[in-house]
């Protein structure tokens, strides 16, 4: 007589992976966090340097997350305790431009600069939207300022040189793509660019001679 195998069914139960619960835990906890700071700041008085420090450090959380307009909530929350600083109009200023808006990205990297005069990274930034805004001529106000501080700066004298070509100053458009040839002088960009413009001023020798100089550079 021969006997039955009794079959029994398992059920496999797949483990979630560690590094996912371990994540999973982490958003849980961040978003915990972030609550707490609402709440424990909402229960002490609004001129509390300890209220501020945890908001400025939950806005700066928000920014490196991407959460840009949340962390854009948290420093205007912080300009409505009183904190004046730089750096916050700064950060709000990056946090308005990702988020498309550029009227309050301006007046905040104006704000950053009028706080503190040698946060150049604000007016550079104010030169980069002007030019996307198609207003070279406070493009060229911004960036020459920084020009005059900065000789040496490729990303300067290579927008300001883009700036003044929108405005067809083509003698100062060349002279700046030169300075920023001449600082980066393996980057052909600068040396298309330059070239482009000797081509509008109808010196074709100088733009081929640049032509030749960036096929050189991207081997072609």
């Amino acid at each position: 007589m021969t006997k039955k195998n009794d079959t029994k069914e398992t059920t496999q139960v797949r483990a979630v992976p560690l590094t996912l619960r371990a994540q999973s835990f982490l958003l849980k906890l961040k978003g915990c966090l972030d609550g707490l700071v609402d709440a424990y700041c909402s229960l002490t008085k609004i001129e509390s340097v300890e209220a501020r420090e945890l908001v400025s450090k939950k806005a700066a959380g928000l920014m490196h997350r991407g959460q840009y307009g949340k962390a854009i909530d948290q420093y205007n929350k912080l300009v409505g305790m009183g904190k004046e600083d730089a750096g916050l109009y700064y950060n709000l200023g990056i946090c308005c431009e990702r988020e498309g808006m550029d009227a309050e990205a301006e007046e905040a990297y104006k704000k950053a600069f009028e706080t503190d005069k040698n946060l150049t990274d604000a007016l550079y930034r104010l030169g980069l939207m002007a030019i996307k805004n198609d207003d070279a001529k406070a493009a060229v106000k911004y960036l020459g300022t920084l020009a005059r501080k900065d000789k040496d700066s490729f990303d300067i004298m290579y927008n300001l040189g883009v700036a003044y070509d929108k405005l067809k100053d083509y003698e100062k458009a060349a002279d700046n793509f030169a300075k920023a040839a001449k600082i980066e002088p393996n980057y052909s960009k600068a040396h298309k660019r330059l070239g482009y413009t000797y081509e509008a001023m109808g010196r074709r020798e100088d733009a081929m001679e640049c032509f030749k100089k960036a096929m050189e550079l991207e081997e072609i």
